[in-house]
């Protein structure tokens, strides 16, 4: 009698390969989550974002970057601003400015420079990464802000001891 993952294996149904990579990737089962992401045959941008944040949310930052990597190689077209997102929010905790910058030209690159939901995680890894001037040239030059993104600023002033700044 055929289990549910060997019917899920010979249906290749990406929905529900993705249903389980979720599964591994939020469980921090990322040995498990690399075995599937390997078997799939059709990837798409949930499938690649999944990995990419199983990796990161679990302390495996070099393997992150590493199907970051494979994704622009691979599959570029899937990039979006949640991959840009995860990808600068990693950079942040980890402190790692010069994958920051490459990111950053990445997310110019690709067009996803002025995304709103891309612009919090920039300001505040920039901050952390004490670039506050650069955080603040990004900050002035977005066409469309969000409470979020002004709140990142804010504090971002507040950390550099620029309290005046901060105000405006």
């Amino acid at each position: 009698m055929p289990t549910a993952c060997s019917i899920i294996f010979l249906n290749q149904n990406l929905f529900s390969w993705n249903a389980i990579l979720s599964i591994y990737s939020k469980l921090g089962r990322l040995s498990q989550m690399q075995q599937i992401f390997d078997l799939m045959l059709f990837r798409d941008g949930v499938s690649w974002n999944l990995a990419i944040s199983g990796y990161a949310n679990y302390g495996s930052s070099t393997d992150a970057v590493g199907v970051n990597k494979l994704m622009l190689k691979d599959a570029a077209k899937n990039l979006n601003h949640i991959t840009f997102s995860t990808l600068l929010i990693l950079c942040s905790n980890c402190r790692w400015m010069d994958l920051g910058r490459q990111i950053h030209g990445q997310i110019l690159k690709f067009g996803f420079g002025f995304y709103v939901f891309v612009g919090s995680p920039f300001l505040d890894m920039y901050a952390k990464l004490g670039l506050i001037f650069d955080a603040k040239g990004y900050y002035d030059e977005m066409p469309e802000r969000n409470v979020v993104m002004c709140n990142t600023m804010i504090i971002g002033l507040m950390w550099r001891g620029m309290v005046e700044e901060s105000k405006h």
